[in-house]
């Protein structure tokens, strides 16, 4: 509740989304995405979250604009589902990447999804990005190690679009075996590498990115979004040959670590230089032009 407070006190993230909707209203640009705001200040993101699904609901699931979701009964992930719209979803729709005060949109710049490429979703939560992946045409590969999400979100997204297909392994620097913390209240902040969180541990299977393409034939990797609560430096020490044989298209998290911007940045040049690399919110972008 405290940071909730904080949040729409100057200075807090909220506050700065209020301050650029007036500014917007001054110069009578209001946009679908200062109403959101609007609603996220005054009474809330689950609220906000309701407020989109009632929008876009269609018979038993959601279609904005041609990305198909299921419909949530987690109040946490309906707040999520509000944020990652704004995001991520916002952007590709109305091609507005302006007033963007959160951790950014996937698909920017050189970073984009063609038809049939071959896309790795790290982190696929309830599969948001997966749906958006394949609505632009994309071969889905959806890792999500954590049984409770898949089971009552991922499986759900999946059936509802083409070509996702779900994987249940955490993408890490070993193929084996690690420890996750696993948050009920918030479960898509699970997390192999943030010690110290609340929630229970469980035991998930690990594997490479570069063992998994070999193991399973795949043809090629041409694009790697990664949110995966620190974990983003293991995936990519484990998808060395990867970077290096297909030089995939990168849109990776960059805000939970400190020192995240820096490793990874590293572990991508270290496995291929001729990556071009730009930051941006709270993401690193990266490609290697053709």
């Amino acid at each position: 509740m405290l940071e909730k407070i904080k949040a729409r006190l100057p200075g807090g993230i909220y506050f700065q989304d209020l301050m650029k909707v007036f500014s917007d209203a001054l110069k009578k640009k209001i946009t679908v995405r200062d109403k959101y705001l609007l609603e996220i200040f005054f009474v809330g993101s689950y609220y906000a979250g309701n407020s989109l699904s009632k929008l876009y609901r269609e018979n038993n699931h959601l279609n904005i604009n041609g990305i198909l979701l299921p419909i949530l009964t987690d109040n946490i992930l309906k707040g999520n589902l509000i944020t990652e719209f704004l995001d991520f979803i916002y952007p590709y729709l109305y091609n507005d990447y302006s007033n963007n005060n959160g951790e950014g949109p996937y698909l920017y710049h050189q970073v984009q999804i063609q038809k049939d490429d071959i896309v790795i979703d790290a982190g696929a939560n309830m599969g948001m990005f997966s749906a958006l992946a394949s609505h632009l045409g994309g071969i889905v590969y959806a890792f999500e190690p954590v049984k409770e999400i898949r089971e009552k979100y991922l499986e759900k997204t999946a059936q509802l679009n083409h070509d996702i297909n779900i994987v249940p392994l955490a993408l890490s620097n070993k193929t084996g075996i690690a420890e996750i913390y696993v948050n009920s209240n918030n479960l898509g902040g699970s997390s192999i590498m943030l010690q110290g969180q609340s929630g229970t541990k469980e035991i998930i299977p690990t594997i490479t990115l570069d063992d998994w393409v070999k193991q399973n034939n795949i043809p090629k990797v041409n694009f790697i979004k990664a949110d995966i609560e620190g974990a983003e430096r293991l995936m990519l020490e484990g998808a060395h040959w990867v970077l290096k044989t297909y030089a995939p298209k990168l849109a990776i998290c960059t805000y939970h670590l400190p020192d995240d911007k820096e490793v990874l940045t590293n572990l991508i040049l270290q496995a291929n230089p001729n990556y071009k690399i730009e930051y941006a919110w709270k993401k690193l972008y990266a490609w290697v032009e053709k």
